[in-house]
């Protein structure tokens, strides 16, 4: 009895790790396309502990694992970029693609309404007149202002949209390794920065706002007490102009006011790095 009771609690261990193994974070980014997993693999990094990584306003906890997923970037299973080089890309690498291009044509304009006269009692200067003219008893009449017409709008060009095809399986060539290994090197920048002690906030809404360690101290000594104090959206904002923080997209100052509250854990994190800092200082450099 005691054993089956010990291996249920295990089971239910495992499956509980099982579960945390699981993105924490949903990511709003576009999926990549199933056959560019596929084809492409993966090229995963090894974890480490250093930096702050922020998706869509929502704080990573490290450890980090920075991964090239087919042809776009994760940390930790949850994807931070778009397609870093399109699928299409690589289609075009392949002898039999086929490319199919697709006319819309496009909506007609919006008829403009015709100009309705003018009934004001407003003239055209005329340059001409006399001064005599002005104290004439018959003095000629002006001619009124013209109705202005607005300028017919242009007429719109159809969309062509070009989309690519093949049949069978891919085949890795040298035009498709030299995309591949773009990807690589916008994961290796990542994984370098991050390792470094910089920080990234990614988000599809916005471009990645990125820094180094020295940047890094700067946001992140004033980012929580801002999360802290902005209880509403607009004291929120105040608090991270004061904080100097204006160079943060406004839709970004959206998605970290919407997990504002995750303050507490990088207060918790920040504490942790400073105590960490200061011991090392003090064991000097390891032998």
């Amino acid at each position: 009895m005691k054993t089956r009771l010990i291996a249920t609690l295990a089971a239910a261990m495992a499956a509980a790790c099982g579960a945390s193994a699981a993105p924490a974070v949903k990511s709003s980014f576009a999926a990549p396309p199933a056959d560019a997993v596929k084809y492409l693999k993966a090229t995963v990094g090894k974890p480490f502990s250093a930096g702050y990584v922020f998706v869509d306003g929502k704080y990573v906890k490290p450890p980090y694992k920075v991964e090239r997923y087919g042809n776009v970037i994760r940390i930790n299973g949850i994807q931070v970029t778009d397609q870093v080089v399109s699928w299409d890309e690589f289609l075009k690498t392949q002898a039999g693609v086929t490319v199919t291009k697709t006319e819309t044509p496009a909506e007609p304009a919006p008829a403009e309404p015709e100009p309705e006269p003018e009934e004001v009692e407003d003239y055209d200067d005329d340059s001409s007149a006399s001064l005599d003219d002005l104290f004439d008893d018959n003095p000629a009449p002006k001619k009124p202002k013209k109705a202005k017409r607005k300028a017919a709008p242009r007429p719109r060009k159809p969309t062509t949209t070009v989309t690519y095809s093949m049949e069978g399986d891919f085949v890795p060539n040298e035009k498709s390794k030299s995309l591949v290994e773009k990807i690589n090197t916008a994961r290796t920048r990542i994984d370098s920065q991050l390792r470094s002690g910089g920080y990234f906030c990614f988000g599809s809404r916005y471009a990645t706002v990125s820094g180094n360690a020295s940047t890094t101290k700067l946001v992140l000594g004033k980012l929580p007490d801002a999360m802290k104090k902005g209880t509403t959206r607009d004291a929120f904002g105040t608090a991270m102009r004061q904080a100097g923080l204006t160079f943060f997209p406004l839709a970004l100052t959206d998605d970290l006011f919407r997990n504002r509250f995750d303050y507490l854990q990088l207060a918790e994190r920040i504490k942790s790095d400073q105590e960490q800092s200061k011991w090392s200082q003090l064991l000097g450099p390891s032998m």
